[in-house]
């Protein structure tokens, strides 16, 4: 899950960054435990933030199991601005979407 999660990262900074955009600032942590958080922000307003850490399961709490949490914000082609939360874990991906 966290070799996913920083597969697409490194790929959306990819894309971001051949459109003439720069990263304006960054944070990232990586731990032992599997845990870890990121942030960026791009010249052009993009923003994402993303944590995980590992929870006991809610079905069965013996077992440990990875819990994504971020959001981005965005600007569509019509000039609308989105924010976009998500959780992600063992229920599933559930993002949930604002216009700014």
């Amino acid at each position: 899950m966290k070799f996913v999660a920083v597969f697409a990262f490194v790929c959306l900074l990819g894309l971001c960054l051949a459109e003439d955009t720069s990263i304006v600032s960054e944070d990232k942590e990586m731990n032992v435990d599997g845990s870890y958080k990121f942030n960026y922000e791009q010249s052009d307003g993009q923003k994402r933030e993303e944590m995980a850490e590992l929870k006991a399961s809610a079905a069965d709490p013996d077992v440990q199991a990875i819990s994504v949490s971020g959001s981005y914000e965005y600007t569509d082609n019509d000039g609308k601005r989105y924010l976009v939360t998500y959780t992600a874990d063992e229920n599933g991906y559930r993002p949930m979407v604002k216009q700014l």
